[in-house]
């Protein structure tokens, strides 16, 4: 606890000032100590899912994790049955659905009727769809405290000024080219070489230049563009090498996802931080949303010291 109370997100997130009175908004929780246990037909599931995977058996390390995180997910099934979540209209639906296929009650002819049969059964409690349906609600009710509640601008600041990076604008870049179409042209490079070599022997102009280019679905001129945005036009290669260039004269060729370029910039904008005023919406939900993730996990916490917890092959 001294680790994560040091923790300078924390500090800055002024979680106390923020989330005022939580445990009193949420609840206590469960009146008394329940055991769960986790099934080990559940985690030799897991385990056979992961090899599956990734070819191998998980370490010692991601199989706790793996643990871990099936523990969390029933303690928080637990926690939505205690709060009457079954009782929403997915669940019910659901669970009248199990009722019918298995034929739970056949008379019942109501949804509410066939849910409290499945119920009364216990088929709630080997069904994934239902458990996700009531994990996915727990979180949602816990998380929530957090994302109704308004943070005060001062927290807010600081927030963005520890986050800048999150609030950047990335490096723009507005270029034209002259392609010569790969497809075309097998040797796509070597001709883009010659038609540099004409342009700088003859001292063409600019538009003199562009008419050089072979016809390609890539466009002449890009308006300013992120790396990102150049490389869903052309291709990562042809993105990463145009963002190094300089403005105010033909590349080499570049390659792309066409075939060969010649690139000239117009102008480069550097990557820039975003003015607090105009992502104000922004970065107050990004706090919100890391204050949620972050209460989740200290309620979970709570929730877990809540139940005696059986795991196959752990001591309790």
């Amino acid at each position: 606890m001294k680790k994560w109370w040091k923790a300078p997100a924390l500090h800055m997130l002024a979680l106390g000032a923020l989330l005022f009175g939580l445990n009193e908004l949420v609840g206590g929780g469960l009146s008394h100590k329940k055991r769960i246990e986790i099934p080990a037909h559940r985690l030799e599931a897991m385990r056979q899912d992961f090899v599956v995977d990734t070819g191998r058996p998980p370490t010692e390390p991601e199989w706790q994790q793996m643990v871990d995180m099936q523990v969390d997910d029933e303690v928080l099934y637990q926690y939505a049955l205690a709060l009457g979540m079954h009782e929403n209209s997915a669940v019910q639906a659901r669970l009248a659905q199990i009722a019918e296929f298995v034929e739970a009650n056949p008379h019942e002819a109501t949804q509410a009727g066939k849910a409290h049969a499945a119920m009364e059964l216990g088929l709630h409690e080997g069904d994934l769809v239902v458990r996700r349906i009531l994990v996915d609600s727990a979180k949602r009710l816990i998380r929530g405290v957090v994302l109704l509640q308004k943070p005060k601008p001062d927290i807010v600041e600081q927030f963005y000024k520890a986050h800048a990076a999150e609030f950047t604008r990335p490096a723009r870049i507005r270029i034209s080219q002259v392609a010569v179409n790969g497809f075309v042209q097998p040797d796509s490079e070597e001709r883009a070489r010659r038609l540099l070599e004409r342009i700088r022997a003859e001292k063409l102009d600019f538009g003199a230049a562009l008419a050089l280019a072979d016809e390609t679905p890539a466009p002449v001129h890009l308006p300013l563009q992120t790396e990102q945005s150049l490389q869903s036009e052309l291709g990562s290669d042809f993105a990463a090498a145009v963002m190094t260039l300089e403005p105010g004269s033909w590349s080499e060729p570049i390659p792309s996802d066409y075939g060969h370029h010649l690139v000239w910039v117009h102008e480069y904008e550097e990557p820039r931080v975003l003015p607090l005023a105009s992502v104000y919406g922004q970065v107050e939900q990004a706090l919100l949303q890391k204050l949620a993730d972050d209460w989740l996990r200290l309620r979970l916490r709570e929730l877990r010291a809540e139940f005696e917890v059986a795991v196959p092959g752990q001591t309790s």
